[in-house]
């Protein structure tokens, strides 16, 4: 597992010949965290670069949100649906599909995702925050598809999403599943969260009621490997 690194900036290019802008996101030390630089022509990738996030024009939200494949290797592919949710005015969910109906990282409003004509129970994951204060109160990935990187894929999109909307950083408390835990504790690459102690334990998110058929290494961590 590698540290987190000192930095995450950002680097911004407009679209040539078109109102859009490029936010990519980059792990290292060439710049204080959270600094935004311009790219001048040609534009590359930066190196230790996490997301890739593209803006259609001025004050209209993302439409594609790319995650490097170094942050979740081998994760499926994944496009998302960005919803105001009704439980407050600030809070976000940001719901992940794995179909092909859409390229992996575009992101729709509800509109879009209703034009397309599938239902609701096709998600694989689902983020929720507080676009105000950036505190993710739910992280959920749907039994069938869990170790396999959506959940990490997923929260690198979700950071990037509200660092280029203008809203506080994604951040989670200290309060999680013995799951969650156990899915943290295994992420290589950390560049694309602020993570701190665990404090308290939440009860998992698959009850038994829906856990029929789900792989048991799916629902619970790992038993620990003895000493020696």
């Amino acid at each position: 597992m590698s540290s987190r690194p000192a930095s995450l900036w950002y680097a911004f290019h407009q679209v040539p010949g078109q109102p859009g802008h490029v936010v990519v996101g980059v792990a290292s030390d060439e710049f204080a965290d959270g600094t935004v630089v311009q790219l001048p022509p040609p534009v590359r990738r930066p190196s230790g670069w996490t997301t890739e996030v593209h803006v259609p024009g001025p004050g209209r939200f993302p439409e594609r949100v790319i995650v490097a494949d170094r942050l979740s290797p081998g994760a499926p592919l994944l496009w998302y649906v960005v919803l105001p949710t009704p439980d407050t005015a600030s809070d976000v969910d940001l719901i992940a599909f794995s179909t092909d109906h859409r390229a992996d990282g575009d992101v729709l409003d509800a509109a879009g995702f209703a034009a397309l004509g599938i239902d609701w129970g096709n998600q694989v994951g689902a983020l929720r925050w507080d676009a105000a204060s950036g505190l993710a109160r739910q992280v959920y990935v749907a039994p069938a598809l869990r170790r396999r990187g959506v959940g990490t894929k997923l929260g690198g999109a979700a950071v990037a999403f509200a660092r280029t909307s203008g809203w506080a950083t994604v951040q989670l408390d200290g309060r999680r599943t013995d799951l969650g835990e156990a899915w943290l504790s295994a992420v290589r690459d950390r560049s694309w969260i602020r993570l701190p102690e665990r404090t308290s334990s939440a009860p998992p998110m698959t009850p038994p009621t829906e856990a029929a058929g789900v792989p048991d290494r799916n629902l619970r961590p790992d038993p620990a490997t003895p000493a020696g």
